[in-house]
């Protein structure tokens, strides 16, 4: 019965987790990774945790934004360090990898990286949980065998998910060093599926990835440490070396190699890359004999397990919550206390806005006096002023005599001395040059000023303001005209006869007229068909037969 209620609402959880809301997926997770997992982790079968995956994979494919996704990919990969067993750690850890193969080669670029980030979660937490439990051999042993046949070598079921298998080789060191050092016995059986890659897996990306990530980097550190010993310089603790190098020296790599070569099981194309480990091993360890220098066994010094919680904009959870609930007594306080001083804000706030438009509206008006003002002719202001406006202070400063001003004053001058009688003497003032309509303008009004009222004054203004003139004359044009006069009309041959000059070139005589004529078209003769010519007269011997037929009948 319990199962049979666990299996039900794993699928409930499920069908939550391959939700489209945003808070759905994430309440769906919380209960399943604090409440469902650590009470019916038992009671779930493998089809079970394959469901709850199913809908793990696609939580995961939609978390987008980083720091949510590092917070996901923590708070999922942690469901195998705290797993109350490690039978459960193991069909947790199982279910995931079997999903990832599965839906590897839908993974597209764009979300490829964040996949990455999972699998190095979970290899985390897998050491973790080993380490917690002090590197026990069956809880290492159960850890790696789900590693070496779910994602090492998985070539017979599905050959597109060896990209899995790469990234793992990838990511197994710098995943397991946050808890090394460890002892050697552990170490063999952490690296025993990678000797197993190296003796039975035809994928050589795959050979070629377990040799250049794990195997030279033990080689390399183990070379680094060497020297160091031999100058007589310490390793720091903790670092790459003195971890990683002294396994490469202490390991027996050569001895291992050697004889994994040997078995008559080894791929053939993986001899190679195996003998040529096994003698870059064999002069790091000559090396290490030759100098007589001795290096102590690493020894697993405890790993702790990290509380894992969520993360919520840089802060934990707890924090998080705590904070939005001051935030919302603070609102519900303010909607309390502060309803009068609300109120006194609005009315404020009506009255600076009351303020602001007036202020607005005499802006506008001054603005639009001030280019009246301005739009009005200079000329014009001036000749209007008062004599009462001039005696007011000096003229000098009020007004600035230019050329412009100088030219309106000649002309009122000379009007008022036209108006009076006055004989009036042309005064030399350079007047700035106009454009050729005020120039016209300049002249019709001159013509108007002596003779208003005259019609024809105002036929010479209208002529005036026209800037072209067009001119005709039929002095240059061609007129054909007899040197000699017309016969009389009875002799007088037909229009189509009569002989005619150039009417372009004058002094041509006329030539001789001469009839051409007109060319007749050729007709081809058309040539009758066969059928048609015997339809129309038949032969003689054809009559003859035709006449035996009709005697004959």
């Amino acid at each position: 019965m319990a199962a049979a209620a666990a299996s039900a609402e794993a699928a409930a959880i499920t069908r939550r987790l391959a939700s489209c809301n945003t808070s759905a997926r994430e309440r769906a997770v919380r209960h399943l990774l604090s409440e469902f997992l650590p009470a019916s982790a038992a009671d779930l079968s493998a089809t079970d945790l394959l469901k709850l995956w199913k809908g793990l994979f696609f939580c995961f494919w939609h978390a987008d934004k980083p720091l949510y996704q590092s917070d996901l990919a923590s708070r999922l990969a942690a469901a195998v360090s705290t797993a109350p067993s490690p039978a459960a750690a193991a069909a947790f850890l199982s279910a995931y990898l079997t999903t990832i193969c599965r839906e590897w080669p839908h993974i597209d670029v764009h979300r490829l990286d964040k996949f990455y980030l999972l699998n190095r979660r979970f290899l985390n937490h897998a050491f973790l949980f080993i380490g917690a439990r002090s590197f026990a051999p069956d809880v290492t042993a159960q850890i790696v065998a789900v590693l070496s046949e779910k994602a090492f070598l998985p070539e017979a079921d599905n050959a597109t998910s060896r990209g899995l298998g790469y990234h793992v080789a990838d990511a197994f060191l710098d995943e397991l060093m946050p808890v090394l050092p460890i002892s050697l016995q552990s170490m063999e059986l952490l690296l025993d599926p990678f000797f197993n890659v190296l003796e039975k897996s035809t994928d050589r990306v795959l050979v070629s990835k377990v040799r250049s990530s794990l195997f030279e980097r033990f080689l390399e550190s183990g070379a680094q440490l060497l020297e160091m010993m031999k100058k007589g310089e310490a390793a720091e603790k903790g670092s790459v070396e003195e971890k990683l190098g002294k396994v490469g020296l202490l390991f027996g790599f050569s001895k291992r190699f050697l004889g994994i070569g040997a078995k008559a099981e080894t791929v053939q194309g993986n001899r190679k890359a195996l003998f040529g480990l096994r003698d870059a091993f064999v002069k790091l360890e000559k090396g290490l004999e030759l100098s007589g220098i001795e290096i102590s066994a690493p020894e697993f010094e405890g790993a702790e397990v990290p509380i894992v919680t969520v993360v919520e904009n840089g802060m934990d959870l707890d924090e998080a919550k705590v904070e939005k609930k001051k935030k919302k007594k603070a609102k519900k306080a303010a909607l309390v206390e502060g309803e009068e001083a609300a109120k006194v804000l609005k009315q404020e706030k009506k009255v600076k806005k009351y303020k602001n438009k007036k202020e607005r509206k005499e802006k506008k008006k001054k603005k639009d006096k001030v280019e009246v003002v301005d739009g009005v002719d200079g000329s014009e202001q001036r000749t209007d002023a008062s004599a009462e406006d001039q005696q007011m202070g000096d003229a000098s400063d009020a007004i600035t005599f230019d050329e412009v001003v100088m030219s309106n004053l000649q002309k009122q001058f000379e009007k008022a001395a036209e108006e009076a009688g006055m004989p009036v003497t042309p005064a030399t003032v350079k007047v700035a040059k106009k454009r050729k309509r005020s120039k016209s303008a300049d002249r019709s009004s001159a013509v108007s000023g002596g003779n208003a009222g005259s019609e024809g004054n105002a036929l010479a203004q209208e002529g005036d303001k026209s800037g072209k003139r067009v001119r005709f004359s039929m002095k240059s044009n061609l007129v054909w005209k007899p040197q000699t006069p017309l016969p009389p009309q009875c002799l007088r041959l037909p229009p189509s006869a009569t002989p005619r000059g150039s009417a372009l070139k004058s002094g041509v005589q006329p030539g001789p007229i001469r009839e051409s004529s007109t060319p007749v078209k050729k007709t081809k003769p058309k040539v009758k068909s066969a059928k048609k010519m015997l339809k129309k007269s038949p032969s003689s011997a054809v009559k003859r037969l035709r006449k035996l037929q009709s005697f004959s009948a």
